[in-house]
């Protein structure tokens, strides 16, 4: 007998320009023992009930028919006989019940059932995230103040949740927007069908499917999108199409809506977004999200009503486990190769276990998957396939991905929300993903449990490069388990949102502020008082603001916990650049007071953005009297340890009766400044500067009148947190105001090299520092090579003193000479300082960085280098700092004598192997084998230091820097120029302690390598890669590291030290001491 498989049973409502509402009745069945009864029209009976098939779907249906089937194909007796019939919907079916949405709504009360899954009892329900986030949205629709935040992650059931709170909650009529048409298409199909809730009995059986609208096109008037709307109960289209409709179309949108849900919604802050969702009254807004956080720092509009975190989802089994089995590659284009070689074996290894597994390979762009794909296509057996936006046949490549055709997929940035394939389980990361909410979303799609014969989740990726931010380092430690960390990461991002959401959470009327909170971002400044009450009045700060009733805006709030009072005020006015009835100048202001009540410190911080606000006002109508502004010379206080102070704008007045009482000095004029300072005919009244403290760069600035800031921004908490670290300096009675320029060093612009002393060195720009050392490529014209920081340095080539300065850009095979010029140049007739450096030769490079390509001189014209000299001094452009602290003589006592017998003091480095064992490098090596845990040949150009050793200790790494040099003329004497470059070299390395602990193991790593004239051996002399790498996890999650530099020069005798060569050590071991704080240990004969 024949059997007819028929489709599911759904009505459609609506069906315009690929725009759709429907509405779903009943799964596909089939039809059994069916014989043909007529082909005009085409009826066939199975079991008594007669079925007709047309391809008309309006076809008037003759009488008796209760079946009627629409085919893509005209039907014919042979396809029947075959069971080939294309049969596409149903036009006719008893099951069919045209309602009206408000009659589907209706039928929804009282047959929602809130039954928790318990699978011991094999009872199938809610899952508890489920349940939890589903009761937290119906209280919070009781008590709407603002936006409901859903934080749920990938895999615990949020689509449910949603189709749960719709059914549970009647909502009227709800739109759903998610950022992709797959997402579209998945969302669309679950709401269909109710997923799971009626197989369940969480919704009932009686309860009629609600009818669900799909946009995919924007609608071309006003009434057909009201007649759509009119037709459904909820609507699901991508942000796209809802943002780019016209403005009268989506203020009926926002009109017609009793709810609005949006998925994903970690994209909402993206102003498109944000535009649109700002339509909508905040009470109809719910935001669901797998991470509450995003990369460009946005926070996320609204109140954090349910959270369930990664750690619980995984305790709870929603996640499998996460295996790490990285690579470490630091040649790129071997990297793509080796990544691809690790995740095929895996791939292999799971399927010779049965398990049904596919790999993924994700790439950044188009071109670099078609590179990466030649490393998968030659494992033919296992299928692989390219996909990305605009290949031929990527429908039909996605569909064949379901169906599980390909074992290897290589896509670029595809397969993320709205694809779900439990069988992928290998993800080979060839590129970066860029930001925590992303990468923890391509992370729960291998991670879910659904399916058959599955396993764990593997994933590969390359250590040399990590391939995201910094957020995620903890993931890339070899050896780390995932399962651990992946949850303590979205944990501790969003412990961080949490944190800053509670501290807002405790102000009383957030809702009612026109400006958000969240995005109040103010300079650092603050105002500084004494109180001496035990209870303030905040309520009462109108009462300290003149002309209050001048602001037509007036709003406030204080957050009892944390004693901090907002104020902020709006007011409308003239402009100050004409006079016009037409055109007014709207002004905000805010103010902030912030009482530190800590018994030990009792002060009210102030911090305001009026020009006009009298503080000590306030301040007297929010605390009783007494009360006192730190001011005067107190305020200096804050310079207090500050290292290397250097002064960018100065203000001083002048004695009674002088013509001028007050001036400001800025830039090359400071130091006229603080000579007058010095002199006693100017008080200081104000400064700004920048320097070292606590070794961290910091930046500070006061005047006399009470008020602090720093060249920083913060938010709400961020500003508190600041003014308490600044407090407990203004306070302290043991530290004096008045030494600050002790540490001060004053600029003076010169036009010409200093003479009086010898350039010993010079270094990349501060701003190249703050960069991994493979963000800027060297390439030198007709060279096939491409040379990073780690490869390359910067050396002075000609020190004389009576010629321009001179450096070099050296690697290890090639070298270019450039030439620094001071001078002036007119500017509008006025004879300006000037400085530039040009190239000398005809060796042509270029750097690229980021999107950026320049010519090697113009790279260093726009990041200029710094000049460091023998008398200690630099030089950044025209600008000359001279520390005017005094140096001591270094002790000749401190110099270590050692033995160089059977050393040849004019060969320095030891080379590769066989080494040169006469070397002073290998002798040294030798000498302190048995003192430390590893020791590193780092000797070539990018070098940190000649040799470097390293012991871990409790609690810290100790880091030791060894500059070796040799001996001109190969004898022991006190030539001076034996020191200069070494000196400059124990000075420059003070760099790494500055950076990222983990920069220095990424060097030691990427340069594990010696390479000299074709030969090669490791530069690691005693440990182990894994050694370094274990010191990579340990400085960048636990141990502190401490630097210790050492100068190894035996071709001065200790005995006969003369003093320019100590004068020059003395420069150098207070450098060190003054900015690192590192003590400068020198090794002779």
């Amino acid at each position: 007998m024949i059997t007819v498989l028929t489709p599911d049973v759904e009505y459609y409502h609506y069906e315009k320009n690929g725009n759709v509402a429907k509405q779903f009745f009943s799964s596909e069945k089939s039809f059994s023992n069916c014989m043909l009864e007529s082909e005009a029209p085409f009826i066939f009976n199975s079991n008594g009930n007669r079925i007709l098939v047309s391809t008309d779907k309006n076809l008037k249906v003759p009488a008796g028919i209760e079946y009627v089937l629409l085919a893509s194909k005209k039907p014919i007796k042979k396809d029947f006989i075959r069971s080939e019939l294309k049969l596409t919907r149903w036009i006719k079916h008893p099951s069919i019940a045209i309602k009206h949405p408000l009659e589907v709504n209706e039928s929804w009360l009282g047959n929602f059932n809130f039954i928790k899954e318990n699978l011991k009892k094999n009872v199938n329900g809610l899952r508890p995230p489920q349940l939890g986030a589903l009761y937290a949205i119906l209280s919070h629709i009781q008590n709407q103040s603002d936006k409901g935040i859903v934080v749920m992650p990938t895999g615990t059931g949020k689509t449910e949740t949603m189709i749960s709170a719709l059914i549970a909650n009647q909502c009227d009529k709800l739109l759903i927007s998610v950022p992709s048409d797959a997402l579209r298409e998945q969302i669309f199909k679950k709401f269909f069908t109710l997923g799971l809730l009626k197989k369940f009995n969480i919704v009932a059986a009686s309860a009629l499917n609600p009818i669900v609208g799909l946009i995919t096109k924007k609608f071309k008037d006003e009434d057909e999108l009201k007649v759509f709307l009119s037709k459904v109960n909820v609507v699901v289209t991508t942000m796209s199409i809802l943002s780019g409709s016209e403005q009268t179309q989506k203020a009926i949108i926002s009109d017609t809506f009793s709810h609005y849900f949006i998925d994903e919604a970690h994209h909402s802050e993206a102003k498109t977004w944000r535009d649109f969702i700002d339509l909508f009254d905040k009470h109809k807004v719910f935001l669901f999200t797998a991470t509450p956080f995003r990369n460009d720092q946005k926070k996320l509009d609204g109140k954090f009503i349910y959270e369930f975190s990664l750690k619980a989802a995984q305790e709870q089994d929603y996640y499998k486990n996460i295996l790490f089995k990285p690579i470490r590659e630091y040649n790129i284009e071997s990297a793509d190769k080796a990544i691809a070689e690790k995740a095929i074996s895996v791939l292999r290894e799971d399927i010779l276990n049965n398990l049904n597994h596919a790999l993924l390979a994700r790439c950044k762009t188009k071109g670099r998957a078609k590179e990466v794909f030649k490393f998968y296509s030659s494992h033919s057996d296992l299928n692989p396939v390219l996909v990305y936006t605009g290949i031929a046949g990527l429908k039909q490549k996605i569909d064949d991905i379901k169906l599980l055709k390909h074992k290897i997929i290589v896509c670029v940035d595809m397969l993320g929300e709205g694809f779900d394939l439990p069988e992928l389980k290998i993800a080979a990361i060839h590129d970066d993903r860029q930001s925590i909410p992303i990468m923890l979303q391509f992370i729960g799609r291998f991670t879910r449990t659904s399916g058959d014969n599955i396993g764990d989740a593997t994933f590969i990726t390359n250590l040399a490069y990590p391939p995201i931010q910094q957020e995620l380092d903890e993931l890339y430690a070899k050896g780390s388990d995932w399962n651990a960390l992946l949850p303590k990461i979205s944990e501790g991002a969003t412990k961080s949102e949490l944190d800053f959401q509670t501290f807002l959470g405790g102000f009383k009327n957030l809702t009612e502020s026109e400006i958000p909170f969240e995005s109040i971002n103010p300079a650092l400044s603050a105002e500084v008082y004494k109180v001496s009450c035990e209870q303030w009045y905040p309520s009462h700060w109108r009462e300290g603001i003149s002309n209050i009733n001048s602001y037509e805006h007036q709003f406030s709030d204080v957050n009892d916990d944390n004693k901090t009072l907002v104020v902020i005020l709006g007011k409308t006015g003239r402009t100050d650049w004409g006079t016009f009835d037409s055109v007014k100048n709207l002004q905000w202001d805010l103010l902030v007071v912030h009482w530190d009540k800590r018994k030990e410190s009792n002060l009210a911080y102030v911090h305001t953005s009026f020009k006009s606000l009298k503080s000590e006002k306030l301040i007297n109508a929010i605390f009783d009297e007494p009360n006192s502004i730190i001011n005067g010379m107190n305020v200096f206080r804050v310079f207090h340890d500050v290292k290397r102070l250097r002064l960018y704008n100065f203000g001083g007045r002048k004695g009674i009766g002088q013509d001028i009482s007050y001036q400001s000095f800025f830039g090359k004029n400071v130091e006229d400044g603080i000579k007058q300072l010095e002199q006693g005919t100017l008080k200081k009244n104000n400064t700004f500067g920048t320097g070292y403290k606590s070794g961290e760069q910091v930046s500070i600035g006061c005047s006399v009148k009470g008020k602090v800031w720093a060249y920083l921004r913060g938010n709400l908490k961020e500003l508190n947190d600041w003014c308490e670290n600044l407090g407990s300096v203004l306070i302290n009675p043991n530290i004096n105001p008045n030494i600050f320029l002790k540490n001060t060093i004053i600029p003076t612009v010169i036009v010409n090299r200093p003479t009086h002393t010898l350039p010993i060195t010079l270094d990349w720009n501060a701003e190249i520092y703050r960069h991994p050392e493979h963000r800027f490529l060297f390439k030198v014209k007709n060279s096939q090579k491409t040379y990073d920081l780690s490869y390359s340095e910067l050396n002075i080539v000609d020190s004389n003193i009576e010629k321009p300065i001179k450096f070099s850009w050296d690697c290890d095979d090639l070298s270019i000479e450039f030439e620094i010029i001071l001078g002036t140049k007119l500017v509008d007739g006025i004879s300006t300082p000037d400085c530039k450096i040009v190239r000398i030769g005809n060796t042509d490079a270029t750097v690229s960085y980021g999107s950026k390509v320049e010519k090697i001189e113009d790279f260093l014209n726009e990041f200029y280098p710094v000049i460091f000299f023998a008398d200690g001094s630099q030089l950044e452009l025209n600008y000359y700092f001279k520390p005017n602290d005094p140096v001591e003589k270094f002790n000749k006592d401190l110099l270590q004598s050692w033995d160089w017998t059977g050393v040849s003091l004019n060969k320095e480095s030891m080379g590769i192997k066989p080494y040169i064992q006469d070397s002073i490098q290998y002798q040294f090596i030798q000498r302190i084998m048995d003192d430390y845990d590893i020791i590193y040949d780092d000797d070539g150009s990018g070098e940190i230091a000649d040799v470097l050793a390293i012991n871990k200790s409790k609690g810290k790494i100790d880091i030791h820097l060894f500059h070796l040099k040799y001996a001109k003329g190969g004898n022991v004497s006190n030539n001076i120029e034996n020191f200069y470059q070494v000196c400059g070299q124990a000075q420059k390395s003070l760099n790494w302690k500055y950076r990222e602990g983990k920069e220095l193991f990424v060097h030691l790593l990427k340069r594990i390598v010696k390479r000299e004239k074709g030969q090669e051996c490791s530069r690691l002399i005693k440990g182990s890669v894994e050694d370094l790498e274990s010191l990579y996890t340990s400085v960048k999650w636990n141990l502190d590291t401490k630097f210790h530099i050492y100068i190894v020069q035996p071709s001065l005798s200790k005995a006969n030290a003369s003093d320019s060569i100590l004068s020059l050590l003395s420069t150098t071991s207070h450098y060190l001491a003054t900015v690192g704080d590192v003590n400068l240990q020198v090794i002779t004969s």
